[in-house]
């Protein structure tokens, strides 16, 4: 039934169409979203999806974006998922109004179904789709997040903060700073900016962008993107012939345009000299790492090396911050083997970025100083930011390690 319904999202009933294939009319690929097809399917199979536990997630997408609201009771019930499928439903919960099935659930419900459910809260009020009354409601679940804290439970009292601040609720500013000095494990960053975002009786302007945008962008990290096709290999010279004694006999560079003098052609990068990475190894910043943490530098260092050298013609070292950071949060991803990627952009791998870089300023090998060591930082605000965005709870940690060490200065926000 499923296969036959992806095959109609092409056409209209009762007009001939060409046949389609099963995988291309697929919503998922490879346990991303197809937006294409997702984008096509209609009201009438929200039903269908949702009772097929691999597509609910596309099932609460299509409720959304089609307000069906009788699969509100469905869709409802994805709120305790801590994966796509909670995400879409709060999406789709925001998008169909669903305010009072919202409140009564939320109140007494585990972590996910409260922090999915706030979500949703927080987006239909980014659509100006919230009742007078919800501000006071959400005032009554704040003293409960933080009564969980103090009982030793998890509380989600900056959650409930951010729907106060989309909404301008007059009390929003004195919220968060309850809850700052309540719950010692809460976001005192993310509360912080509330509060100077609701200051004058304002509103989280940022909040209601991000969360008004279309479904694609919001769900953007879950779109299946076609891979970039496989570079054609370069060709690799055949072994010189053997002189006398065995050693292969010495030849002279093939001559070819613009290469007098032995010069390299005209367009192509000079021989970049690989850095010393048995330097860096023995170097203190590679010792103030611990053993696995520098393992983990003397792997990656060369590969970025690589890397530099290819995509942006240029040595790692002669790299400016912002062209340092472009080569972790773009070239990286796109070089490296999809299981491997979540690796070579871990906490553990930026803090072994930091000290290849630290290193290259140390020893005065980096042709910008101290800006190839500021093109990390931007890679973990990025990725911080990236976090925040999607409303991650107990994600990783990108902090600099730096400013956890004693006499360190560390700006609050």
């Amino acid at each position: 039934m499923l296969k036959d319904l992806f095959r109609s999202v092409t056409g209209r009933k009762g007009e001939a169409q060409p046949p389609v294939p099963a995988a291309a009319a697929e919503p998922l690929r490879e346990g991303k979203l197809v937006a294409e097809v997702v984008a096509a399917l209609g009201a009438d199979a929200v039903a269908t999806l949702l009772a097929a536990p691999e597509y609910v997630a596309v099932g609460a997408l299509v409720a959304g974006r089609t307000g069906t609201r009788t699969a509100i009771p469905a869709v409802i019930t994805l709120l305790a998922d801590d994966g796509l499928a909670g995400r879409a439903a709060a999406w789709a919960l925001g998008q169909l109004a669903a305010e009072a099935e919202l409140c009564a659930v939320i109140p007494g419900a585990k972590l996910d179904v409260r922090e999915n459910g706030y979500r949703a809260l927080a987006s239909l009020a980014a659509l100006g789709k919230a009742s007078a009354q919800l501000a006071t409601w959400l005032a009554g679940q704040l003293d409960a997040e933080i009564e969980r804290t103090k009982s030793g439970g998890s509380g989600l009292g900056e959650r409930v903060c951010r729907v106060l601040a989309v909404l301008g609720a007059p009390g929003a500013d004195a919220a968060a700073l309850r809850v700052i000095e309540q719950d010692r494990f809460c976001d005192r960053f993310e509360l912080q900016r509330l509060r100077k975002a609701v200051s004058d009786g304002g509103k989280d302007r940022e909040s209601i962008a991000d969360l008004s945008a279309p479904w694609t962008t919001i769900f953007a990290e879950d779109l299946w993107v076609e891979p970039a096709p496989a570079p054609t290999p370069e060709p690799v010279a055949a072994p010189a012939p053997a002189a006398k004694g065995g050693k292969p006999a010495a030849q002279p560079p093939a001559a070819g345009p613009g290469d007098e003098e032995g010069l390299p052609p005209e367009g192509e990068p000079p021989a970049v000299v690989p850095l010393d990475w048995a330097a860096f190894a023995a170097s203190p910043q590679a010792a103030a790492l611990p053993p696995q943490i520098k393992q983990l530098a003397v792997q990656l260092g060369p590969m970025l090396e690589q890397l530099a050298a290819r995509a942006v013609g240029a040595p790692l070292a002669d790299l400016a911050g912002q062209e340092f950071a472009g080569l972790l949060l773009q070239v990286l991803p796109q070089a490296l083997p999809k299981e491997h990627i979540q690796m070579a952009l871990s906490p553990q791998a930026i803090n072994a970025y930091q000290a290849v870089a630290k290193w290259l300023v140390a020893s005065g090998q980096a042709t910008h100083g101290e800006d190839l060591a500021t093109g990390v930082k931007l890679v973990r605000e990025q990725l911080i930011a990236q976090m925040r965005r999607t409303g991650m709870l107990g994600g990783p940690d990108y902090s600099d390690p730096d400013d956890a060490q004693p006499g360190s200065k560390k700006l609050t926000p």
